[in-house]
């Protein structure tokens, strides 16, 4: 039993996702979990406080103030190893990240001393809502741990983003973190680790930054490559992914030098930036700095090939003709460059693919002698480039490592580098170990 002599808080809001609560409350029992249970007003409509009581052997909290032998929200959590709120809904989370303490969960939470796991469910307008991103991003920075939403049908009718994720998996992710046995894989999507853990009073977890330290480089953005003084050859990349693996990199405590293309994006907050224009640009900016970083993450769409001759004034349509005809060189290849280097970095690419997508990415991975590739699928219209979503497929030399399905662009780039860290450091390990 993963769970034995843990005591964990469940918080219970008002989602219609409640009814798998009493699940829940099983299975963490099952892996030996003292569980205490703690509902919104709300919740107490969706599930029965009796019912939790019978399965938990405990009082349920519901009020602010002790009715008889009710426990007070601030020796609800005191000794508890983790307050889990599953399901929580966007007006939780709303008051989570702006200190409301205007119920027992959101009392209970606020004075707690343990890590906080919340699982989100809710509408998917709702979670994709700026407000939503922007409280689960300011709750992520403080040191919650946030379990991404699953995609699926919803109560509502719809389908999309927004399900809680089923008791069993949250019951995994809750197993490896109090027990530091690494973030696991549910549903191949991994937990996101805060920014900034807070300073707890129990000593029981003291989650850390997984990138702190480390120093990484990523390009991000498309490149243009000149034909006259007006016109470029370049593509659809928005350089979204990229930014957000710098900025979740960040956040994990990495130093970060983003070596960004033509974009008109926000620089993540303290990441060192370096804009450039063409792929030559990008590749000696990259080369410049290769002896100066542990991971390199090649997230950008250079392009392939370059004018072999860049007109100086702009071409008149009246003096070519019904065609035009251009002559193309290939660029070098940038990620190849990094892979090939001695000393070489951990080094991640990207294979942006329409067909045959694993091949052509597995290929790619041995070609440039990569340590991971992750694989987009750009033919699709709902991810990759120019959106605000992506899914991913990344592959080791072994086969592939993880399967990130559709989620926004951060909660991805949260996941990836989650994973980029751990096997990194994996690597060093076994490094030192042989040497």
């Amino acid at each position: 039993m993963q769970l034995e002599q843990r005591k964990i808080v469940l918080g219970i809001c008002g989602g219609i996702a409640a009814y798998k609560c009493p699940e829940l409350c099983r299975l963490l029992i099952k892996q030996g979990a003292d569980v205490y249970s703690v509902v919104t007003p709300s919740a107490a409509q969706l599930v029965s406080p009796t019912t939790l009581q019978a399965l938990t052997g405990h009082a349920v909290g519901c009020e602010v103030f002790n009715h008889g032998d009710e426990i007070g929200h601030i020796e609800l959590c005191a000794d508890a190893d983790a307050l889990v709120i599953a399901p929580a809904t966007a007006n939780t989370i709303a008051k989570l990240a702006h200190g409301m303490a205007d119920n027992m969960l959101t009392a209970a939470a606020l004075a707690a001393p343990c890590p906080i796991i919340i699982a989100p469910a809710m509408n998917s307008r709702m979670y994709r809502h700026p407000a939503t991103q922007a409280n689960l991003e300011l709750l992520q920075q403080r040191g919650v741990f946030i379990i991404p939403p699953a995609e699926g049908p919803l109560a509502c009718g719809e389908s999309g983003i927004g399900r809680m994720r089923e008791p069993a998996e949250i019951v995994a992710y809750i197993c490896a973190l109090l027990n530091r046995n690494g973030l696991p894989f549910a549903e191949n999507t991994l937990l996101p680790r805060p920014e900034a853990p807070l300073e707890l009073t129990s000593q029981k977890l003291l989650p850390k930054a997984n990138g702190a330290g480390l120093r990484v480089l990523i390009t991000a953005g498309p490149t243009e490559e000149p034909i006259d003084p007006v016109r470029v050859i370049t593509n659809k990349s928005s350089g979204k992914m990229g930014f957000a693996l710098a900025e979740a990199a960040r956040k994990r405590g990495a130093n970060v030098t983003l070596i960004a293309g033509p974009v008109s994006l926000p620089t993540p907050a303290q990441v060192n930036r370096i804009n450039v224009k063409t792929a030559q640009d990008m590749y000696d900016a990259v080369k410049a700095k290769l002896d100066d970083v542990d991971i390199v993450i090649g997230c950008a769409a250079v392009s392939d090939y370059r004018l072999a001759y860049v007109y100086p004034q702009k071409l008149k349509k009246e003096e070519q003709g019904d065609s035009l005809t251009l002559t193309l060189i290939k660029n070098e290849d940038i990620i190849s460059m990094v892979g090939h280097a001695n000393p070489r970095p951990f080094t991640v690419g990207f294979a942006a693919e329409t067909m045959h997508g694993p091949e052509h990415a597995k290929e790619k991975l041995q070609r440039k002698n990569l340590d991971l590739i992750a694989l987009n699928d750009v033919s699709r219209h709902d991810v990759g480039f120019n959106t605000d979503d992506n899914a991913l497929l990344v592959y080791d030399k072994d086969g592939q490592v993880a399967d990130l399905p559709k989620a926004p662009k951060r909660v991805i780039a949260a996941q990836l580098m989650d994973l980029i860290f751990d096997m990194f450091r994996k690597g060093t390990t076994q490094k030192e170990k042989h040497a």
